[in-house]
């Protein structure tokens, strides 16, 4: 689907899910040092190289006393890489992080003029920087409204979307898509509020449904109200595939594992779950068993 196919697909729920996301994170917001207001775009850039993977509470140790030691690229770029790596020790990996960003604040310095860039394609050319950092970069900042896409976030958009969405979506495509709802006014919280609420409530196994803001506007959560859509192969076509889906990935059972535990084959289980087929009751028996669920509750 091109994207003013989508823009105009998901005009009912765009306004709805910006204000549910940003109500949510009213009271909220999961505290870090570089969440703080008005961080500058340095100061973000040091979150990101430092939440490269660790967790958000290792790097919250060491951020302020980095940015007192380091307080601009030429300090990183003057600095030995071993003293550099000595001030990373707590975080972990601290000689391959003391080398990749030895690399950044050179190239940076030498390249760039000691300025970090504000446009995408000169963000990506950064060495270490990828597609998430750059564009967290521009949100938190240079305060320029971008959608911020981590893996949580796209779990979150292919479920509240999921009808709209093609199935299995690229991640670029759900980066494309995820420009088309970011508001252009409070940008920052509402990428906070989504990274936050990825983490916490629409998680990968076992999702808060119950407790999730977005509930109503939700596909995954509203398996109930689809119906067969002939003309679109590809999609979740039926109640049963898509609750079978949301079963299987809610008890975080892979395509591969359920073929073991139902006997029915992992081909047949894929075109179920994409409406491509409607089983037999003695598949839904037998994959219900494998689910260890009644098979009412695919029926």
């Amino acid at each position: 689907m091109k994207s003013s196919g989508l823009k105009d697909s998901i005009v009912p729920r765009r306004r709805l899910f910006q204000e549910a996301v940003l109500r949510w994170v009213s009271d909220r917001l999961f505290y870090y040092p570089w969440r703080k207001p008005g961080r500058t775009p340095y100061e973000i850039l040091i979150a990101e190289l430092l939440l490269k993977r660790t967790t958000a509470a290792a790097a919250a140790r060491v951020y302020d006393d980095f940015l007192y030691r380091f307080h601009s690229l030429q300090t990183i770029n003057d600095i030995a890489e071993e003293e550099l790596a000595q001030a990373l020790s707590r975080v972990g990996l601290q000689r391959q992080r003391a080398k990749a960003i030895k690399a950044l604040a050179h190239h940076l310095c030498v390249d760039k003029g000691g300025d970090i860039p504000r446009d995408l394609h000169h963000l990506l050319e950064v060495p270490g920087l990828g597609d998430y950092s750059a564009r967290a970069i521009q949100s938190f900042g240079f305060d320029i409204p971008v959608a911020v896409v981590d893996a949580n976030v796209e779990r979150i958009l292919a479920r509240i979307f999921q009808r709209v969405l093609p199935n299995r979506p690229s991640q670029r495509a759900l980066q494309e898509f995820a420009g088309l709802l970011v508001p252009v006014k409070s940008h920052k919280k509402y990428n906070f509020g989504l990274l936050d609420l990825g983490a916490v409530t629409c998680r990968y196994v076992n999702p808060l449904c119950e407790e999730c803001p977005l509930k109503s506007l939700c596909d995954y959560n509203n398996w109930s109200e689809w119906r067969l859509v002939k003309e679109e192969p590809g999609r979740y076509a039926t109640d049963i595939g898509f609750r079978l889906r949301k079963v299987r990935k809610e008890k975080g059972i892979g395509l591969t594992k359920l073929a073991q535990l139902s006997g029915i084959s992992k081909l047949t289980i894929i075109r179920i779950e994409s409406g491509k087929a409607l089983p037999k009751s003695k598949t839904l028996d037998k994959l219900a068993a494998g689910l260890r669920i009644k098979a009412g509750q695919l029926k």
